[in-house]
């Protein structure tokens, strides 16, 4: 009798220890890349367009030089607000060194971590599915837009394909076979030399701002102006609202990227006129965005950044900051850390939504999450179409 009790139990155990171990191995399998689930929903409703506005480079620290510059508060600052982590993997998967453009524009794309370097693609070096892949698949319009060249590093992991950022006759075939219906950036002879190819994959390519109207009439759109920099011909806050109109008419509704590239570019140079006068074009934008919206109930807003750059602080009051600056009489005391990236956290605000984002498997906050899970946000609405927040 004692031996078969003890057979059963030992039958009980093995079977438990198979379990665990393959639990274990499913487990170990996953690495920092892998999506996250959607997290359960509320109800449907109505939310039909996204537009995810990018500031590269923007810690809170710039939206807060903007504001100290322009003598306002920000209308966006008041939203719903939590702060991002910045993350990218090394060749393994596992958790590397600060994150580059590409890398972050990646994981904002797309919901997965990747090298430095990499667009569109995973850190093994696979094509991965982008939110505006599954914005088309869903029936919508879909769009870029950047002060930035087009084949640079964030609006290139929203549209193309790469393993380097450098690559630029990659990012650019890729771009034109992407389906995007809208591709809009500064003008770049790497651009406008690839005409014939334009016209070959049914885009309709625009290059006179004033023109603007009759190519809003194009099946499929590739627009360049002169947006680069804070003295530019061309405004973003401009271009935004055509840029809306073109893809509204889509009755399924549209996806769009939009980014300032040039918090970024003058936060490398340490400019810290060029710099507040880009966060104020990104503010500028946001208030365009609000006006095209009006009273809609269906358009959901995402403000945030790839990653910080300069290590930026500020402030109103000399304190310990050693660098002053006088811009249109108003004095703003900062100091940056570097010329470079780095790991510090930025900032989302969203707009029409109410994420809740302790859901998040990562910190069960609503005060943190990752850069993957702004994708996921935008994945959610897409999948189950949140209510929109009032």
């Amino acid at each position: 009798m004692k031996r078969n009790v003890f057979s059963k139990i030992s039958a009980v155990l093995v079977v438990v220890l198979t379990l665990l171990f393959a639990f274990g191995c499913a487990q170990s399998s996953s690495t920092t890349s892998d999506p996250e689930p959607d997290p359960p929903q509320l109800k449907y409703g109505e939310i039909k367009n996204i537009v995810l506005i990018i500031g590269d480079g923007m810690g809170i620290e710039h939206v807060s030089a903007g504001q100290i510059y322009e003598g306002k508060q920000y209308g966006f600052s008041s939203w719903k607000y939590t702060s991002v982590n910045t993350d990218s993997v090394d060749t393994i998967g596992k958790s590397f060194i600060t994150t580059d453009s590409a890398a972050g524009g990646t994981a904002l794309a797309t919901g997965q971590l990747t090298v430095n370097g990499y667009v569109g693609k995973e850190w093994h070096g696979r094509d991965v599915e982008t939110i505006l892949d599954r914005a088309k698949a869903k029936g919508k319009a879909t769009g870029v837009l950047t002060t930035d060249n087009l084949y640079g590093a964030t609006p290139a992991s929203f549209s193309a394909h790469a393993l380097s950022r450098n690559d630029t006759e990659d990012i650019l075939n890729s771009q034109l076979t992407s389906g995007v219906d809208l591709l809009c950036g500064s003008t770049a002879s790497a651009c406008t030399d690839k005409a014939d190819n334009i016209a070959e994959n049914g885009y309709t390519l625009c290059t006179d701002f004033e023109e603007i109207e009759n190519a809003k009439t194009a099946e499929k759109a590739y627009w360049q102006f002169d947006m680069w920099g804070y003295n530019s011909d061309v405004k973003l806050e401009e271009v935004t609202p055509h840029a809306l109109e073109y893809l509204s008419k889509d009755e399924d509704g549209f996806v769009i990227m939009i980014e300032q590239a040039h918090i970024d570019k003058y936060s490398h140079d340490n400019d810290i006129e060029g710099m507040v006068k880009s966060v104020a074009s990104l503010n500028n934008t946001v208030e365009a965005v609000l006006e095209w919206v009006g009273d809609r109930k269906d358009t959901a807003i995402l403000i945030t950044a790839d990653h910080e750059t300069g290590g930026l602080t500020v402030s109103t009051s000399s304190q310990s900051h050693s660098d002053i600056a006088t811009l249109d009489n108003k004095k703003l005391y900062y100091d940056w850390e570097s010329g470079g990236h780095t790991d510090s956290k930025v900032p989302l605000f969203v707009y029409g939504i109410n994420p809740d984002y302790s859901w998040f498997g990562y910190y069960k906050s609503h005060h943190l999450i990752k850069n993957v899970n702004v994708y996921h946000i935008m994945a959610n609405l897409l999948n189950n179409g949140l209510r929109y927040a009032t």
